[in-house]
């Protein structure tokens, strides 16, 4: 008897110091994570007003991150390599708009479509729509929850208006007879719209973006769209977005600007969000589904809250490792009272 009771208190003590030790591993443990938490991917750092120039002198303030890139294998049509491998983010914002500044190395620059099999340099921004749900995913979104996507594209920059009569300055044409342009002249998309009968130049006739130059110039090098998953992407009803790109030592430096408010998506002081990129290469062919991608990455404007409450508040990993100090003392307390009344038992059959 005396030999299991013996064995019984070891039990509990041992229950007792694996149960402390464990959780005071967990609190260990959850500190780690809390930390890695509260010191999100990317930090954007305060200035008076956003800089839309990727010269601007403010973005030497602004902390520099690399993101990952990945090449678009997951549905068709597949990428196995892509041109843009990382890229180095920058953020600033100011009580209005945050604005982000993009690098990345690329040795051509691709930014007029005026003849076959060429295709534009480009840059998006991702995030979702409605800040209060979990990001859905990052695969462009999903039905039900969409994601807003910013859309910078070199030729709506720099060369809206090139054609093929840019690319072959000596061609001759007879006559386009509904563009409103003399014979032996060659017509723009403009002259189209602005001189001659639309409905012969169809997709401006509708109103499609890609197509008319006169809408190009009024929403700039970035547009802002619409996505519920693959094949859903869309022009956003209203354009906000702003930026500017240019080339230089074999790569781009492209301005993004966008509102911190919009209409379900707030970017608080000190919350954390979610950002994904995309990359699309024009002189390896890259477009549509076959660009550069990343995963959602988390960023905060400003230092990011973190769980310990102002004013000396506990966080919970140190309730976590109190609770265990308190658990090993209960059960050491209760492994010496069975122990000394099954003791006094004992004892007392003894003299009986």
């Amino acid at each position: 008897m005396r030999t299991m009771n013996r064995r019984a208190t070891i039990r509990l003590a041992i229950v007792g110091g694996v149960a402390a030790a464990l959780t005071w591993a967990s609190r260990t443990t959850r500190k780690s994570a809390s930390a890695q938490q509260a010191e999100p991917y990317l930090i954007a750092m305060q200035v008076p007003q956003v800089p839309t120039d990727p010269g601007d002198s403010a973005w030497a303030q602004a902390k520099t991150t690399t993101v990952t890139m990945s090449p678009q294998n997951i549905v068709l049509p597949r990428l196995k390599e892509a041109g843009a491998k990382s890229i180095n983010v920058k953020a600033l914002y100011d009580a209005e708009r945050l604005s982000l500044l993009l690098e990345w190395l690329d040795a051509h620059k691709d930014a007029d479509l005026g003849t076959v099999l060429q295709y534009r340099d480009a840059m998006a921004v991702q995030l979702p729509e409605d800040s209060d749900t979990p990001p859905p995913s990052f695969t462009m979104g999903q039905a039900g929850r969409a994601v807003t996507i910013y859309h910078w594209k070199s030729d709506w920059q720099f060369n809206r208006l090139f054609d093929v009569d840019e690319a072959y300055p000596n061609m001759y044409a007879d006559w386009y007879q509904f563009s409103g342009v003399p014979a032996g002249g060659m017509p723009e998309a403009v002259d189209y719209l602005t001189k001659g009968k639309k409905e012969y130049l169809t997709a401006a006739a509708v109103g499609n973006a890609l197509a008319d130059p006169l809408i190009q110039v009024k929403i700039g090098p970035v547009q802002k769209m619409r996505a519920e998953g693959f094949g859903t992407i869309e022009p956003a009803q209203s354009q906000d977005g702003a930026g500017k790109g240019t080339y230089e030592s074999g790569g781009w430096r492209i301005v993004i600007s966008l509102p911190r408010q919009q209409s379900k998506y707030r970017l608080e002081e000190g919350a954390l969000a979610s950002l994904a990129f995309a990359v699309w290469d024009g002189s390896r062919k890259e477009r549509n589904g076959q660009k550069a991608y990343s995963l959602w990455n988390t960023m905060s404007l400003g230092q990011p809250i973190t769980e310990t409450q102002p004013g000396g508040g506990l966080s919970l990993p140190a309730v976590g490792g109190i609770a265990g100090i308190v658990v090993a003392i209960v059960a050491a307390l209760v492994g010496l009272r069975v122990w000394r009344s099954r003791r006094q038992q004992t004892q007392s059959k003894r003299e009986v």
